[in-house]
C-alpha cells in the first residue's frame, strides 16, 4: 500500500483534502447494505462491488484533481 503526496511537495492540507474526498465519495456511493447483514445473497454481490468500486474511483479522482499522486 502506498501514500498520497501532493505534487508541490507540501502536504499540509492532506488530512483535510482526504476527508473532503472521502465525504464526496460516500455521498455519491454510500454503500449497499445486504438484506442479511451476516452474508450477502448472490443477487447482492454485484451491488456491493459496484458501490465499493465507485466509491474508490470518486475518491481517487478527487485526490488527483486536488493535486495529489499515489505512490
Amino acid at each position: 500500500s502506498g501514500t498520497w503526496s501532493h505534487r508541490s511537495g507540501i502536504n499540509e492540507s492532506q488530512s483535510i483534502d482526504t476527508g473532503y474526498c472521502n465525504a464526496l465519495a460516500r455521498s455519491q456511493y454510500p454503500g449497499y447494505i445486504c438484506r442479511n447483514p451476516l452474508m450477502c445473497a448472490p443477487d447482492e454481490t454485484n451491488k456491493v462491488l459496484d458501490q465499493l468500486i465507485g466509491k474508490d474511483a470518486v475518491f481517487k479522482k478527487c485526490m488527483y484533481q486536488k493535486g495529489y499522486d499515489y505512490k
